[in-house]
Formats: structure tokens, sequence, C-alpha cells
């Protein structure tokens, strides 16, 4: 009896835990996902293979460009679910090459450019220009 009602408690109190590890973590996570100016570091891409690269602006030294995506459909989200789009967060400075790196889920080298890469799309970035695109093989 006295076993039975050691191994509840200590099931409860595992379980409690458990939810407050979790309740605590999700605050973190959300925070995470957004830099001060309230954007997400990840886009949201339309992918459209018929789109040539387009010139966006100029961005901390930087030409940007968006190839093969379709521009009308590439933001980054707000912390207050609004899309902020590519060339707005560019001309306002809300986002950075830095942060993009940070960011990025891996980075890749090939010569003097790297490669941030995300989910479905990468950045490339050399030492005068950026190209957002659907992720290559």
């Amino acid at each position: 009896m006295i076993l039975k009602k050691r191994t509840i408690i200590i099931i409860f109190l595992i379980i409690i835990i458990c939810v407050v590890g979790l309740i605590s973590i999700i605050p973190w996570l959300f925070d995470a996902q957004y830099n001060s100016n309230g954007i997400s570091h990840l886009l949201v891409i339309t992918i459209d293979k018929n789109q040539p690269k387009e010139y966006i602006g100029k961005f901390e030294n930087h030409n940007v460009y968006i190839e093969n995506l379709n521009i009308a459909e590439t933001n980054f989200r707000s912390i207050d679910a609004k899309n902020v789009s590519v060339k707005e967060a560019i001309e306002k400075n809300l986002t950075s090459i830095a942060e993009w790196e940070k960011y990025a889920w891996s980075i890749k080298k090939n010569g003097d450019t790297k490669i941030f890469r995300y989910d479905n799309y990468e950045i490339a970035v050399t030492n005068d220009e950026c190209i957002i695109r659907p992720k290559t093989k």
C-alpha cells in the first residue's frame, strides 16, 4: 500500500516537473524566433522557378536579389503575425546578414560565397551581393 502511494507520488511529481519545464521553455522558444525588431528569422516563401533573379535593394553594402521566388509572397513574419516583405525588411534594416548567419540551419562555403541554408530556401552571400533563392543541392 505504501509502495503504491510512493509510486503515485513519484509519477505525479515527474508529471509536474515536465509540465513546469514545458511551460517555462515556451516563452524562450517564442523569443528566440524573433529579433529585437519583432521580425522572425525565417522567411515565408513561395517558390516560382519561372521568376528570374530580381534586384530588391541595397543592404549592408550588398546588392540583394531574389531568384526563383515570388517576390510578392516572400516575407518575414512579424511578432504580431503580420507579414513584412523582404524589400521592406531590407529598406528599414529590420534584419541583418549577421542574423541570417546566426540562425541558419547550416552554413556551406563555396569559394568566397557563404550559403546560409534553411528548410526550403538559402541565402548566398558574397562580398557584394546576397541572393535569396530556393535551396539548391
